[in-house]
């Protein structure tokens, strides 16, 4: 990925830097087009015109190669850097020792903060402790004794199908928050996976995972969106940016992701078989 990477930057650079210059040239030529007009400065004047053609030209082209190569991934990419770059694990400022207890804590956190409560949920035949809805957010709750990644895949689609088939959104961010008394590695190597969905990526499901026995929260902490406020206010009861106090060290998961990562293949992912999990 960083090879990768590193290979955007350079086309990136060149694209800018032909872009730039064709357009100072062309602000150039236009002022001083009219002392090319007559006499031997003609000749000048009709090279001056078709060196700005071709890079006018050239600069189409970088363009169009750098976004059909490279946009597809690019907002994948950001989500694992975002992932690899992050603490591994939160300490929540919550008190509760209770999957209860806790989620009562969330509930009572999102009615406070006006949202419209929906409990004891049935959805795509799975169980939801509750659905909280405000404006362009939403948040829904999970509860359980062992969470394993299992339970995240299937949650994860119910709410996805919910958002848009259910409640007909195409905008929005959802926060999935797990309660549970332990988190298996493999669901917590998911709780930092961000869902995009839309042409414009306007709809956006984070995860969250609260593991009372532990005291610990797992979700990518270090991406100011929404998603992230959200995590942080109703998951450790704290507001961003998240202090340093609350972070705790990185985890083997996103060791093994950026292992992964390095065989990192465009055509690959383009083609749908390459996942960072």
């Amino acid at each position: 990925m960083r090879e990768f990477r590193r290979k955007q930057r350079i086309v990136k650079r060149i694209m800018n830097a032909f872009v730039i210059t064709t357009a100072v040239l062309l602000f150039i030529l236009i002022g001083i087009e009219p002392m090319f007009k007559d006499g031997n400065a003609a000749g000048v004047g009709i090279a001056l015109h078709y060196l700005c053609e071709a890079l006018v030209i050239i600069s189409l082209a970088l363009v169009l190669y750098y976004y059909s190569k490279y946009s597809k991934s690019d907002t994948f990419l950001t989500n694992v850097e975002y992932e690899l770059s992050d603490c591994g694990y939160y300490i929540t400022k919550k008190d509760d020792d209770t999957v209860d207890g806790f989620y009562k804590s969330v509930r009572t956190d999102l009615i406070n903060n006006a949202f419209s409560i929906s409990e004891n949920l049935e959805l795509t035949e799975l169980d939801f402790a509750l659905r909280g809805v405000k404006r362009k957010e939403l948040v829904y709750v999970v509860t359980t004794d062992v969470l394993d990644k299992n339970d995240v895949v299937a949650h994860l689609d119910s709410v996805v199908y919910d958002i848009t088939a259910g409640l007909m959104r195409r905008m929005g961010d959802v926060l999935l928050i797990f309660i549970c008394d332990k988190a298996e590695e493999d669901a917590v190597a998911l709780s930092k996976t961000i869902t995009v969905l839309g042409k414009k990526e306007r709809l956006r499901v984070a995860l969250a995972i609260a593991e009372v026995e532990s005291g610990r929260a797992y979700f990518l902490g270090n991406n100011p969106t929404k998603c992230q406020q959200m995590a942080a206010s109703y998951v450790l009861g704290t507001e961003v940016p998240i202090a340093d106090s609350l972070k705790g060290e990185r985890l083997k998961f996103q060791d093994e992701l950026e292992e992964k990562m390095k065989d990192f293949d465009l055509n690959e992912y383009t083609r749908g078989n390459f996942f960072s999990h």
